[in-house]
């Protein structure tokens, strides 16, 4: 049943029991299938979290390893791809992020400063990459996750205010600026950071740190960034 990875197709799958029990906590009605490796233990916790889907649940440890293609993985689950696109409402903004992992923790790093919904503008790492939602350790189930050609087609859509993580010769450094919501939170590429002419479309925002580094990257900035406009929530 379980074949490589496909960008193009409809299915991805979670590798771990961690990730994909969130899977099937989380979205049920999207598991297409749950593998599991005869050295994986059931548990008690497992078998009643994976009782929703008993009957996708089956032993095979080929299809395990086709997928997970590590010796230690031995959870698989295959599920449907979705994208949810959202109205006005608080977010972060993604603009042609290129690695997986990175993208996977920012995902993570949002679900923990209450931040449900992410845009990813342009040629981007693949949101649903195993390796992505490896990472996000199965955040990307409770993120309504929403992809825009361009940051052109994103604006048209997106016109909350934009706090956008940059060097400019107008930001404001992080702390200074009272947060209004929504809003979206914008970040760049990890080697290019943002296009400097996007500095005019909202609020250009610089997180200061020494000079002993170049810059921080990009799931620090996400995870300094998010900390900063969400900390009062969470006082």
């Amino acid at each position: 049943m379980f074949r490589a990875y496909d960008k193009t197709g409809d299915i991805s799958y979670t590798l771990g029991a961690f990730p994909t029990m969130e899977l099937v906590g989380r979205r049920p009605c999207d598991v297409v299938a749950v593998a599991l490796h005869s050295r994986f233990r059931m548990t008690k916790e497992a078998e009643e979290i994976l009782s929703p889907v008993a009957d996708k649940v089956y032993v095979s440890d080929r299809d395990v390893e086709r997928v997970a293609k590590k010796g230690n993985t031995f959870v698989v689950g295959a599920f449907r791809k979705r994208y949810a696109p959202f109205a006005a409402e608080t977010h972060v903004t993604l603009v042609r992020p290129s690695d997986a992992g990175n993208l996977g923790t920012i995902m993570r790093t949002m679900l923990g400063f209450g931040v449900r919904r992410l845009a990813v503008v342009g040629e981007s790492a693949d949101v649903y990459d195993p390796r992505t939602v490896r990472a996000s350790m199965g955040a990307i189930f409770a993120l309504d996750i929403s992809l825009f050609p361009s940051w052109e087609d994103y604006a048209v859509a997106h016109t909350e205010h934009k706090y956008l993580f940059m060097l400019d010769g107008r930001s404001a450094p992080l702390g200074t600026t009272p947060g209004v919501e929504p809003c979206a939170y914008v970040f760049g590429n990890e080697g290019a950071g943002l296009p400097p002419e996007l500095a005019d479309c909202g609020t250009p925002v610089v997180i200061p740190h020494s000079r002993d580094i170049d810059s921080l990257n990009l799931p620090q900035a996400v995870a300094i960034g998010l900390y900063e406009f969400t900390k009062a929530k969470f006082n």
